[in-house]
């Protein structure tokens, strides 16, 4: 066997071991958006004066969202954002899940901008990083907004292949489900979580 032809049985074979979980149908990713959604307007409707939502899922294209290398991946990636929260304290933690993948929201004592400096540090230095989806969201009077990267001074995401822009690539759909899979399954195998 050829060196391509090994490499490409070892990435397939790791897309096998991260990618097992059952599939996610769009009606599936629907009905998960709408929960998140209500569960985050219930959650900051409740929310006292300078607290915060932070949301975190995994950020992973495709059918397959959920198995027990992402779940691992998941717990501790909301280990080390709780570990950036230094000591800010969490008043209420929720838990979703199911085959749309592993999704945790927490009421943070701390401001929007303030709580999204904090936790970005782990999007920015931790080698699986760049698979969290750490979304801060505030609220003001009866509306809710999201806190982006640029407000604190980052660069908007960058995509896994090309360095683009991730929103870019995603919208141009610039690269195949297969491609991403095999980028996130070999950032999960550096990092020793397979």
């Amino acid at each position: 066997m050829s060196d391509a032809e090994n490499e490409i049985q070892t990435a397939s074979a790791l897309v096998g071991r991260v990618f097992c979980g059952p599939e996610a149908q769009l009606p599936d990713m629907l009905d998960a958006r709408e929960r998140r959604a209500a569960m985050q307007r219930a959650l900051l409707a409740g929310a006292r004066d300078g607290e915060s939502l932070l949301s975190i899922t995994l950020s992973i294209p495709g059918p397959h969202k959920t198995s027990d290398v992402l779940e691992r991946v998941f717990d501790e990636l909301v280990d080390q954002a709780v570990a950036a929260l230094d000591g800010a304290a969490v008043r209420e933690r929720t838990s979703l899940g199911g085959v749309s993948g592993p999704e945790l929201m927490m009421l943070v004592e701390l401001e929007p901008l303030e709580l999204k400096r904090r936790v970005s540090a782990v999007e920015e230095t931790h080698s699986l990083g760049r698979l969290a989806d750490l979304d801060v969201l505030g609220r003001t009077g009866d509306t809710l907004f999201s806190v982006q990267r640029t407000e604190i001074g980052l660069a908007p995401r960058r995509c896994l292949i090309c360095d683009g822009e991730a929103k870019a690539c995603a919208r141009s759909r610039a690269h195949t489900v297969l491609e991403m899979q095999e980028k996130i399954a070999e950032i999960i195998s550096q990092g020793g979580y397979i």
